[in-house]
């Protein structure tokens, strides 16, 4: 997300899924993008038409790129005119002079064709890496716009393919389109010139072309399969390392290190063999090109050429520019076959980049959007109705009013609502019906960067981010000063166990932060939440799995923390809903209570007072004795 608020994350709507029944959560997780492995057709135009606006920037090199391929496709074709004219108008006549002519004229073609060629191998890389560069960089934007809903249906692995290898192939396919036409030039130029030389030798030497047409025709069907058999193989080899290496941990200790081995072993061959498969159908067509161009320089040159020259009616230069021309001929027929399944790759690949460009964010700002004024911190919920699935109610008529520098905690059994709840007020998703309010201003009126940066949100599972551990406390509030720093690591309790590290403030974590300790990565994510002094703070859960002394420590910092601040908590331990100035209680989407610890457990049959009995086996109000630990809503800590 764009101007994502200190502390936030997704986990708000990843924790609101969850809320979800059984037959929402599998509508959700229903991927929206098309199949990855199709191939896809030759030419897409609509694909081209979009690769043309992203090539726009760099139209002068493109210019200059497509110029030189058309000086060295007709340099190409040319050489073999001059060897004719040398042979015909200087060497049959036997005057030097001509000689020296046609030689000179040969070394000026030759320059210029070699010019050509080293301008087309510049300019062409040139334009696709400013073409790759500008569609990773629309790529990577588009997908901090997308709200955090299709990241729960859609894969890691998908979207790294689509990020990475399909733009680098689409990169490829202006320079697969401007080789194609050089190409195309070359054989029409060639075949053209051929007939205006001399027409019956050119439908002689020519003849094969059906032939061939036909064993590429065959050949592509074949070839069309192995290719999409190495994208499945690819993609499930690619998954089984992500599988792997997230779950490196669950790996080793359910000793599975063996199993899984064999596993992508097996998944590792058919990937081999599938390029080998590939690799024996494109090595199997090479040699038949090759035999196809020695039928037509035999039949066509030797044979048919040379009976005309003995009868008189065909000139020698003509014989051998014919055989030059023949060789030139099969060059772009080889490249054109290569060619025709990267192209096939790369409109595929350009289909499903622009499949993900042109997925609209759930949440957009309204055009007439305000900014949103500096905030007390009052919320409102006013008959607040979600789904994430149509027609799986989550929340169901929620009336709330948290008033400015309230605490309020949010407890329930899972998929009671309570991260969906916190998940609206931050915006990742609006409401379907009612609304919801931030000093009075309804928050689809005003811009989302406005109202998340005076909010922040710490989530049950910290996530760091490669650098210093200032660089991470300061994270999208980077105006802060080292002092604001230190003072956000104090207010939490983080500066001392800082301190102790290597470098302090400036020690570089490793990815995810996994250097460090839960408890000290929740940490810093407090001190983050705080640095920037947001007026309302979302804790979601945020205490669930850091040690008792750890959780000792932080709610003594809440106390400083937030003080003064609206502050929306998921309870997950008792300590933190015994000390809420009002607790919420949600049951199936509904708030079914409200009140303060005292109050809620005053309520016979409510409930609060049945999920405290069961979290710590107590009698229940029809006298028999609750069975302990029949939910996770409220664990035991120290402080109860």
């Amino acid at each position: 997300m764009r101007a994502q608020g200190p502390g936030g994350g997704v986990g708000g709507m990843m924790g609101g899924m969850r809320g979800m029944g059984s037959h929402g959560m599998r509508a959700a997780n229903e991927d929206n993008l098309s199949d990855d492995t199709i191939v896809g057709s030759v030419y897409d135009h609509k694909v081209v038409a979009r690769l043309m606006t992203y090539i726009w920037p760099y139209r002068r090199d493109a210019f200059i790129a497509v110029a030189a391929v058309l000086v060295y496709t007709l340099g190409n074709v040319t050489v073999p005119l001059l060897m004719l004219i040398g042979i015909t108008w200087a060497v049959d006549t036997g005057e030097v002079w001509r000689l020296h002519v046609v030689g000179l004229i040969f070394v000026a073609v030759t320059i210029v064709h070699f010019g050509s060629n080293y301008v087309q191998f510049v300019f062409i890389p040139k334009v696709g890496q400013g073409v790759l560069y500008s569609l990773r960089t629309g790529m990577f934007n588009h997908l901090q716009e997308l709200s955090p809903a299709f990241f729960h249906r859609t894969s890691v692995g998908r979207i790294m393919s689509r990020s990475q290898s399909d733009v680098l192939q689409l990169q490829e396919t202006f320079e697969l389109i401007v080789q194609s036409l050089s190409d195309i030039l070359s054989l029409a130029g060639i075949i053209i010139i051929m007939l205006v030389v001399d027409w019956r030798l050119a439908l002689v030497s020519m003849s094969i072309l059906p032939v061939l047409f036909f064993i590429l025709g065959y050949w592509q069907r074949f070839a069309r399969h192995s290719f999409m058999r190495i994208r499945r193989a690819i993609a499930m080899v690619n998954g089984e390392y992500n599988q792997n290496i997230t779950g490196v941990r669950v790996v080793e200790s359910f000793n599975r290190q063996e199993a899984n081995m064999q596993h992508f072993d097996d998944l590792n061959s058919e990937h081999l063999n599938a390029n080998l498969e590939a690799s024996r159908y494109s090595g199997g067509l090479q040699p038949l090109v090759e035999v196809l161009m020695g039928i037509g320089m035999g039949f066509g040159i030797v044979l048919a050429g040379g009976l005309m020259v003995k009868g008189g009616t065909l000139e020698w230069g003509v014989l051998v520019a014919f055989a030059l021309w023949i060789q030139r001929f099969f060059e772009p027929v080889r490249h054109l076959t290569m060619q025709y399944s990267q192209l096939q790759r790369a409109m595929a690949a350009g289909v499903r980049i622009f499949e993900v460009l042109d997925l609209n964010p759930e949440v957009v700002d309204k055009p007439d959007a305000i900014k949103l004024p500096e905030i007390q911190g009052e919320i409102r919920f006013e008959d607040v109705d979600f789904e994430y699935v149509e027609g799986v109610e989550v929340l169901k008529r929620i009336n709330l009013h948290v008033k400015p520098g309230q605490n309020v905690a949010l407890v329930g059994s899972t998929g009671a609502g309570k991260s969906t709840l916190v998940t609206l007020i931050h915006r990742f998703a609006d409401v379907k019906s009612g609304r919801i309010t931030v000093d009075g201003h309804d928050i689809r009126d005003v811009t989302r960067h406005s109202l998340v940066s005076q909010m922040s949100m710490v989530l049950q599972e910290p996530y760091l981010f490669s650098g210093t551990v200032s660089e991470n406390i300061r994270y999208n509030n980077e105006n802060v000063t080292d002092d604001d720093v230190v003072a956000a690591a104090k207010n939490v309790g983080a500066h001392e166990f800082i301190m102790s590290l290597e470098n302090g403030y400036n020690t570089v974590l490793a990815e995810r932060g996994i250097n460090l300790s839960v408890g000290q990565r929740q940490l810093l994510s407090f001190a983050r939440a705080v640095v920037g002094n947001p007026r309302i703070i979302i804790l979601d859960e945020a205490t669930a799995n850091i040690d008792t002394h750890t959780e000792v420590l932080i709610q003594q910092a809440l106390q400083r923390v937030l003080k003064g601040r609206t502050s929306i908590v998921i309870a997950h331990r008792l300590s933190t809903v015994r000390n809420a100035d009002n607790i919420v209680v949600l049951d199936h989407g509904e708030l079914v209570e409200m009140g303060s610890h005292e109050e809620l457990l005053a309520k016979k049959g409510g409930v609060y007072a049945r999920l405290y009995a069961v979290n710590y086996g107590l009698p229940t109000d029809d006298g028999e004795e609750a069975e302990t630990g029949r939910t996770a809503s409220f664990p035991a800590s120290a402080d109860d």
